[in-house]
């Protein structure tokens, strides 16, 4: 529930506690007893009115002058936002704009085409911990994957979590009130989008989903033994290896761009659940 749903119902529920209260009291007081009429048997005794003895006036008290009330000061407006496209066919160009106004670097990122119908696949898949190995909506690209030697071992090199440190910081330098307004607004057509694949759940349920699984990853202690039986390196114990894909990819960005990016999503599901 909104800050701006919730003053709404606490002034309508105090109008209707009002307005059955006025209306009981009305009853209360207008029952359907009857009447008793008692008979008049003699005349009444007429006394004479008393007069009342007259009173000094108080002194008359200086009147205090009316307070001037300042005008409350009006809120600001907020800045206009990229309004949600009808359908989801054709809705590129507004999901473009959209972008460069939330931050304009990471426009030149996206992959042009069905960007909302990838954005909510790739938000499904990540929600059980998978990232999306086809119509991805991003096309980042990174440097070469490296390693070094540890003891005997061959570990990742610190070196990788440069690659990441763009995207990043590109992510948790957006607004997070103005990225709020934007999924609300958008809300509707991502549901819609949504639907499209048969689900009983909703969009929004796997999007804090999603925040959850992100902010459910540990940092390593240390870096694992790595092994290469092809042409990708693998973790050479299996319970590394049998980490989920956020898991990994949290790890590979290195420990300082894990916890900006949890720390981001971290309070946009605080915001996003006020």
């Amino acid at each position: 529930m909104t800050n701006k749903t919730m003053p709404g119902m606490i002034l309508g529920t105090m109008a209707v506690v009002i307005i059955a209260a006025v209306i009981f009291v009305y009853n209360t007081n207008q029952d359907n007893t009857a009447i008793e009429v008692v008979p008049v048997t003699k005349a009444p005794v007429v006394r004479e009115p008393v007069k009342p003895t007259p009173q000094p006036l108080p002194d008359p008290s200086p009147v205090a002058p009316p307070e001037v009330l300042t005008p409350t000061e009006a809120a600001p407006e907020l800045p206009a936002i990229v309004n949600a496209p009808i359908t989801l066919d054709n809705s590129d160009a507004s999901v473009l704009m959209a972008a460069r106004d939330l931050t304009p670097t990471l426009t030149k990122w996206l992959l042009p085409k069905e960007q909302i119908r990838k954005w909510v696949l790739a938000v499904d898949l990540m929600a059980d911990g998978k990232l999306p190995k086809r119509y991805r909506p991003v096309d980042y690209p990174m440097a070469k994957f490296k390693t070094q030697a540890s003891g005997l071992d061959e570990v990742t090199s610190d070196e990788n979590y440069q690659r990441m440190n763009a995207m990043i910081e590109t992510v948790t330098s957006i607004d997070q009130a103005t990225l709020v307004r934007y999924y609300q607004e958008w809300l509707p057509l991502l549901e819609k989008a949504y639907r499209e694949q048969g689900k009983p759940d909703t969009f929004n349920q796997r999007f804090l989903q999603t925040i959850s699984q992100v902010l459910a990853v540990s940092p390593l202690e240390q870096q694992p033994a790595l092994t290469r039986p092809s042409v990708l390196y693998q973790f050479e114990s299996q319970e590394y290896e049998s980490a989920t894909d956020v898991e990994k990819l949290l790890w590979r960005m290195g420990p300082d761009n894990a916890e900006a990016l949890q720390a981001f999503l971290r309070e946009l599901r605080y915001q996003l659940q006020q």
